[in-house]
């Protein structure tokens, strides 16, 4: 007997807009910071005045009101969406007031300048209605930073300037009194602050002279991190020792920078430049800042607009999941979301290398990895990077320096192979990482740089193939293949066309061969099944000295020569190479990393002019949108 849905079908949903997959939303709609203008300060002020507390509960008093008017014992109280004057100080005063406190109802006013001088040590206790003078700090001074969103019973107070020297001077604050602890490694005035506690804290720039260094406090000591991209002081800051902002600073700048812990990047300036002015904030991510040189009342909210790719999970977004099936009312098609095809992705910007290189060996994936050596300043060819997906460290050096030569493993072991030890001579040597540090173990059979690998081999398991055993003098191309088997290499089959400087992917048993030069430009593709290489599909541009990753059935590759380096990315399904999104930045001879073709990471090469040091990383889903028709 037919049952009920066998006679009546099943409903289908509709749509009237297709579902983005989520890479192609991210690039749509990208997460960005931006600043936005909030309502003005009642009496504009400089000379880095004082805040406290969050970016919708803010306190700011002190500062310096020009002209005549010396400075002030004003106090202004935030709720999110205006200010409004509340009462004054005891002691009016200004030239690096510091301040700290988790909202407005509960802060700390700490140092300074009077009118009448000198630098002093009077500190201030907020309670939401009134100041009270508590006891003092120990060293009279201005121009001191503070864990500024720290409690107002238990804070930091750091550096800044005496009236005669700039100091290091390091105090915390109990709730009741002032304690000197470990002093900053650099004495300094005009620096900022960040930090929601006593025991963890940031230091951050100043001047005289404008400096860049950053200081992490983790309840004991200072060690210096991280450095500023552009030094300067009295600049706007908040957030906590891993998750900072600083903006503006002398003179005038509208320069603002992120903190993920390990180092700053660059983001979206202040509407209006300016120094001196004061802020507040509990996060890197909604900072407030206020006032500042010459005497302004502006405002500027810190806030995130577009989809937050850390929260964001990539089935929750408009429900492209593999397998769905609708109608689109607007177009009136039948729709599905299928497996396959070219992922639709795109290149962000990631965290530089340390040193900007090119030609270099490189292993690991988009979160793990690791670079060695490459063409960089004379005499440190050597230089290996590892990145633990926040941070580039310099770990243990090669032990013997090169630059156009191949790796396959992971950033805790990896196999390094062949090169270029001195112009125009290849290597055969090879290199164990054990994650500590480079071993010497058995040497190519044939030496070359230039070489082909597999990008998915491990430190027991990978192929080496072409290359050029002398370039450019009397070199040529080679079509030769060699097999590691942990502890030696083995010639296997050779490559149908000799090449060198060509890209790779997959294993040591299942690989791609691709472009390269013959020695003209290449666009050749050939698959490895273990015993024998097969020509394939070609690339649909001819191309060498690019980056690549993936596997022999799913690959990506980026960058490149012929003539100057390139941002074509192309990807490979198994049959054939399709164009996706170019590289934001041209490179060639960049390093690679990466788990699959939908994850991977260009890491530093050359512009056409200079090294760089440029990280990017690719993201895609892997999944098509199909109408279906009924033929």
């Amino acid at each position: 007997m037919s049952e009920y849905k066998g006679i009546k079908g099943f409903q289908v949903q509709t749509r009237t807009d297709d579902p983005v997959p989520y890479a192609q939303a991210l690039a749509d709609n990208p997460y960005a910071g931006t600043w936005a203008s909030g309502a003005n300060l009642n009496t504009g002020r400089g000379d880095s005045w004082a805040g406290a507390g969050t970016q919708t509960s803010a306190l700011g008093f002190g500062g310096f009101v020009p002209p005549g008017t010396g400075h002030k014992a004003l106090t202004e109280q935030w709720d999110g969406s205006s200010w409004t004057e509340v009462n004054d100080l005891n002691t009016a005063r200004g030239s690096g007031i510091g301040g700290a406190g988790a909202n407005s109802t509960a802060a700390l006013a700490f140092g300074g300048y009077q009118n009448s001088g000198p630098y002093i040590a009077v500190t201030e206790s907020w309670n939401g209605s009134s100041w009270t003078e508590v006891n003092d700090l120990n060293t009279s001074r201005g121009y001191v930073a503070s864990s500024q969103a720290a409690p107002y019973t238990a804070c930091l107070a750091f550096g800044g300037y005496t009236g005669t020297a700039n100091t290091a001077d390091t105090e915390q604050w109990d709730g009741t009194s002032w304690t000197e602890v470990n002093n900053l490694n650099t004495a300094r005035r005009k620096q900022r602050g960040a930090g929601t506690s006593s025991t963890a804290a940031l230091a951050i720039g100043g001047t005289p002279p404008d400096v860049a260094i950053t200081e992490s406090w983790n309840g004991s000591t200072w060690t210096e991190v991280g450095d500023l991209n552009t030094a300067r002081g009295s600049m706007f800051s908040g957030g906590t020792s891993t998750s900072a902002q600083i903006a503006g600073g002398e003179p005038a700048k509208a320069v603002s920078e992120s903190w993920n812990g390990s180092a700053w990047t660059e983001v979206n300036n202040l509407g209006t430049g300016r120094a001196g002015g004061a802020s507040s904030g509990s996060t890197g991510t909604a900072t407030l800042a206020f006032g500042g040189d010459p005497n302004s009342q502006a405002t500027e909210l810190w806030s995130f607009t577009g989809l937050d790719p850390s929260t964001t999970p990539a089935a929750d977004y408009a429900d492209a999941i593999t397998g769905d099936f609708y109608y689109n009312s607007t177009t009136g098609q039948f729709k599905a979301i299928k497996d396959g095809g070219a992922p639709i992705g795109t290149w962000a910007s990631g965290t530089n290398v340390n040193t900007a290189r090119r030609s270099m060996a490189s292993a690991g994936i988009q979160t793990a990895s690791i670079i060695a050596g490459g063409l960089l300043p004379p005499g440190t060819y050597a230089i290996t990077e590892q990145w633990n997906g926040s941070a580039w460290t310099e770990v243990a050096d090669l032990n013997t320096g090169r630059w156009y030569f191949k790796a396959s493993g992971t950033s805790t072991a990896s196999l390094a192979y062949g090169g270029v030890e001195s112009d125009p001579t290849a290597s055969a040597k090879t290199e164990l990482w054990n994650g500590s540090g480079w071993t010497e173990t058995g040497d190519l059979n044939t030496a070359r740089q230039k070489v082909g690998n597999s990008t998915k081999g491990t430190t027991t398991a990978s192929i080496a193939f072409g290359g050029s055993p002398a370039d450019p003098a009397g070199g040529g191309a080679l079509a030769i293949n060699e097999s590691w088997n942990g502890s030696a290499w083995t010639e296997v089959g050779d490559m149908n066309t000799a090449r060198k400087d060509c890209g790779g992917a997959g294993t040591s048993t299942a690989a791609l061969a691709i472009g390269g030069q013959e020695p003209s430009d290449s666009a050749l593709n050939e698959s490895w099944n273990g015993s024998a290489w097969t020509e394939v599909a070609d690339l649909n541009t001819a191309v060498f000295g690019f980056g690549s990753t993936g596997t022999q059935t799913s690959a990506i590759k980026f960058g490149g020569n012929p003539s100057s380096p390139g941002a074509l990315t192309e990807f490979w399904n198994g049959t054939s190479w399709t164009e996706v999104a170019d590289l934001a930045q041209k490179s060639a001879g960049q390093g690679s990393a990466g788990v699959s073709a939908s994850s991977a990471a260009s890491l530093a090469g050359y512009n056409g002019t200079a090294n760089i040091a440029n990280v990017e990383e690719f993201s895609a889903d892997d999944f098509q949108i199909k109408t279906l028709t009924t033929s």
